[in-house]
């Protein structure tokens, strides 16, 4: 899939930001003696934002809305069906 606008600069994003988090002095900065129900803080860190780059692939990744070609069926006139043209033109 290629990636054009929008979705390309949140995908630079993302990458950057994960990769910055990675880096082993940001990782140093939570290597402390404090655990959050039992966990060393470090591995919170680490899969937390592991978690959050997934997350954040995902909502990246999703699609648009499709867009129209052609205007909606309203304007074009072809609200309601007639035995004519459900039929054809006898």
């Amino acid at each position: 899939m290629i990636r054009t606008g929008r979705k390309k600069e949140w995908s630079v994003l993302l990458f950057v930001a994960c990769l910055v988090a990675f880096m082993p002095p940001v990782i140093a900065l939570f290597d402390i003696p404090f655990r959050v129900f039992g966990i060393p803080l470090s591995f919170l860190f680490l899969f937390g934002i592991w978690a959050f780059a997934i997350a954040m692939t995902a909502l990246g990744a999703r699609r648009g809305p499709e867009k129209a070609i052609g205007p909606p069926e309203a304007e074009r006139g072809g609200g309601a069906s007639t035995p004519d043209t459900v039929q054809g033109k006898q």
